[in-house]
């Protein structure tokens, strides 16, 4: 357990660093009604991308979770969107060619999320459990990202890295506003 929280103190210190963003920890111990306690580390980044804040939060311990949360700009229209996964098991008997799933009314922003923003995590869900759970959620005038997914695969550290580059791409296109021209357009554009 100290080999991996080192491993993930080391990884999670160098994006706060290249993201020129902030890091802390939290130690604690979950407390169980017959006395028994369990220690519970909560990593936390937070860091900025285009007017955009991104936290990065991962529990290990009893409960190993990630949760990545990206407050949008107040300049970036919302659009509701929302992504589900198939684990490698389900699609044995599933058989999907993509084990996304998404919901998105603007066929082009859909479109880019097919073709472009989810191929960075390919790799990743052809050889790891890897299985999140993408959706926006609207709070007052803020619009935010968020992306679950349990930490129970073994290169579930390199997964970090995989969704900064999901969100940024995520970022650049509602800030291009290329969900607005037609599909025609969109297609001839891309």
């Amino acid at each position: 357990m100290v080999i991996v929280n080192v491993m993930v103190e080391k990884k999670l210190k160098q994006i706060a660093q290249k993201e020129n963003g902030n890091y802390s920890i939290n130690d604690y111990a979950i407390s169980f009604t017959d006395g028994s306690r369990s220690p519970q580390s909560e990593y936390k980044i937070d860091f900025v991308y285009k007017d955009c804040r991104i936290y990065i939060i991962i529990q290990t311990g009893h409960v190993e979770f990630a949760n990545i949360i990206c407050e949008l700009s107040s300049y970036i229209r919302p659009l509701d969107f929302k992504i589900d996964s198939t684990s490698p098991f389900e699609n044995l008997f599933l058989r999907r060619s993509s084990r996304f799933n998404i919901e998105c009314d603007n066929a082009n922003f859909k479109s880019f999320l097919e073709n472009d923003a989810l191929t960075v995590f390919d790799d990743m869900m052809n050889t790891q459990n890897f299985n999140p759970t993408i959706f926006t959620e609207n709070e007052g005038l803020r619009q935010k990202i968020k992306i679950e997914h349990h930490l129970a695969f073994p290169k579930w550290i390199e997964s970090i890295d995989i969704i900064n580059a999901f969100l940024k791409k995520v970022i650049d296109e509602l800030k291009s506003d290329n969900r607005y021209i037609s599909n025609a357009d969109y297609r001839h554009k891309n």
